[in-house]
């Protein structure tokens, strides 16, 4: 007993020494510190509700932001997903109409191209070329699947067609087109100024089509 007294004593006392020293730290820091007077004052300045002002804004501001981030973030983990299934029947043909435009087939050859009109609609994405021979043949219209590009070509061959028609077969050599005079087809190159000769038998054609388009 003799020898905890004076142990607990110097305890004490130590723990006294801490206190003061802390309680010393305090009070200096309170001395050593700024101090501000006339707050009420202060706040009713112009300069110091414009600071508020401002700060208030930013604060909005940045709670705005911080509200889309999270809210975006959640999103993206969330990983949405949109399952969609579309089938798109396109062949991407190449589609060759050879036309033997001996004057005997001019009613034919329009009858067929009312018929082509018709299927043009239904074949979107195909690529359409127009072969026209007799003795020779020429690309009129090369593959393309630009369909009203191929309409006033079908319309021109039409019109070329029906003037064979009204001279019973015999074609004058140009026809009007906006006020200029253009060869038909018959002396544009398939009947006339051509260097390779052949028939209008269709195998023939069909064989100078092919070799024309590749």
């Amino acid at each position: 007993m003799e020898l905890m007294y004076p142990i607990a004593l110097i305890i004490c006392l130590i723990l006294l020494v801490i206190l003061f020293f802390i309680k010393l730290n305090k009070n200096k820091a309170y001395i050593d510190g700024k101090k501000v007077a006339n707050t009420k004052y202060i706040k009713e300045t112009e300069y110091y509700k414009a600071k508020v002002k401002k700060y208030n804004i930013l604060s909005n501001l940045i709670k705005v932001l911080s509200v889309i981030c999270i809210t975006v973030t959640s999103i993206l983990i969330a990983r949405p997903v949109k399952i969609q299934t579309k089938s798109d029947d396109k062949y991407n043909r190449d589609i060759i109409l050879g036309l033997d435009i001996s004057t005997s087939e001019c009613e034919v050859n329009l009858e067929l191209i009312e018929k082509f009109r018709e299927i043009i609609p239904s074949i979107k994405g195909d690529r359409i070329g127009i072969v026209l021979y007799n003795t020779a043949p020429i690309v009129y219209c090369p593959l393309t699947d630009d369909y009203d590009y191929i309409n006033e070509c079908f319309d021109d061959i039409s019109k070329q067609l029906d003037i064979a028609i009204e001279n019973d077969g015999y074609p004058p050599v140009t026809y009007e087109v906006n006020g200029t005079e253009v060869p038909m087809i018959w002396y544009g190159g398939v009947g006339a100024n051509s260097e390779t000769r052949g028939s209008s038998l269709v195998g023939d054609g069909l064989a100078r089509d092919n070799i024309l388009i590749s």
